[in-house]
């Protein structure tokens, strides 16, 4: 390296030389030893804490759907990926525990036909004197039972899920139907599918995951003793690994208050503002955390900054060469410093070429850093 910056140093027209305090350059020398300058910028900063995370589904984003009957998967209508409304028919089993129960409603029904009978003409036989109060009173009872036990079966298929005009219709032809709908109760995507056309499945199995992929979040991951500094409502900047330019912002919305005893980190959940679009359930991002508010400051590009004689300094254009400048740096917020002293708004500073810049300095001073 050393050998380069001395051929590069001497192939320059004039010595790049060479006041004690400034390095004097004409613009044909700049561009050849390939310095750039840049003028010195207000920014924002403020205490930043920097993060690790992914992107998790919003709670109450994704609805499962299962079976209450066991049954054999007859049809499959959807596939991960596609859209569904609600009461879009999803899957459809043949089950026999649906027959079963169907079986159970209509005979249930016909008790209560024959105990409604039963009492109404038990009411007529009080009345002539050809029964007493009480066995009106058991008809009475059993038409009462009848009733209840017919409701609850009818209760029973329709929690199972069974729909409510299929049902009259099975009461109204007294022909057992065993195909169960399976219906999506809300608008969504389908985001899982867990189960195949011809599959037996059990009573309570999962059977599809349905959910609104864009409501998404970022759960980070924060140390113990940082997440103190967390507040609701911070600004989150994150970026999704490897897809570099796909930044996005959101904001803190809770703090798991507990040790995750996998990573010994605290949890810290973030609402995404903006980025939506680049962010997937499962993702990995690297994310920034804005504590608390922000301060206006002067900015300087890493690669501005040096040390010339164990002080942090900066090359200033001055006229036809670059003046070396002791700065008085603050935070450092990723590739940019924060100048607290030494700089005004508007200083043009070389942000490459720097090391070249101070070689020359040196040299042109006759000593060595």
């Amino acid at each position: 390296m050393r050998r380069f910056l001395a051929i590069l140093l001497a192939c320059l027209p004039a010595p790049l030389a060479a006041g004690a305090e400034l390095v004097r350059l004409s613009p044909e020398q700049q561009a050849r030893a390939g310095i750039v300058v840049a003028a010195v910028g207000e920014e924002v900063f403020g205490s930043r804490l920097r993060a690790v995370g992914q992107v998790v589904r919003a709670p109450g984003s994704t609805l499962g759907l299962k079976t209450i009957a066991g049954g054999r998967v007859e049809s499959l209508a959807v596939a991960p990926g596609e859209r569904v409304r609600r009461g879009d028919v999803v899957v459809v089993l043949h089950s026999h525990e649906l027959l079963t129960m169907q079986s159970e409603l209509l005979m249930a029904v016909d008790q209560v036909r024959v105990a409604e009978q039963r009492l109404a003409a038990g009411r007529e036989l009080l009345a002539i004197e050809g029964i007493s109060r009480l066995d009106l009173e058991r008809r009475e009872q059993e038409a009462l039972s009848a009733r209840l036990r017919a409701s609850a079966t009818r209760e029973e298929l329709l929690d199972h899920g069974y729909p409510e005009h299929d049902l009259e219709r099975v009461l109204s032809s007294q022909q057992l139907d065993p195909h169960l709908p399976v219906a999506s109760p809300v608008d969504g995507v389908v985001l899982e599918v867990m189960v195949q056309e011809q599959e037996w499945v059990q009573a309570y199995a999962p059977l599809i995951v349905v959910g609104d992929p864009a409501r998404v979040e970022l759960e980070l991951q924060v140390a113990p003793d940082q997440a103190r500094s967390v507040t609701i409502g911070d600004l989150v900047e994150f970026e999704p690994v490897g897809r570099g330019g796909a930044k996005g912002r959101a904001r803190v919305i809770t703090r798991v208050p507990q040790i995750d005893p996998a990573t010994r980190t605290i949890r810290v959940r973030a609402l995404i503002e903006e980025g939506t679009e680049s962010c997937f359930p499962g993702a990995f991002v690297e994310a920034v955390i804005n504590l608390g508010s922000a301060r206006p400051g002067l900015a300087v590009p890493q690669s501005a900054v040096i040390s010339i004689g164990g002080a942090d300094s900066v090359f200033v254009a001055a006229g036809e060469g670059f003046e070396p400048r002791a700065v008085v740096l603050g935070q450092r917020d990723g590739e940019r410093y924060e100048v607290l002293d030494g700089l005004q708004a508007g200083d043009e500073v070389a942000v490459a070429g720097v090391f070249l810049l101070k070689s020359a300095l040196v040299r042109g001073e006759g000593g060595e850093d």
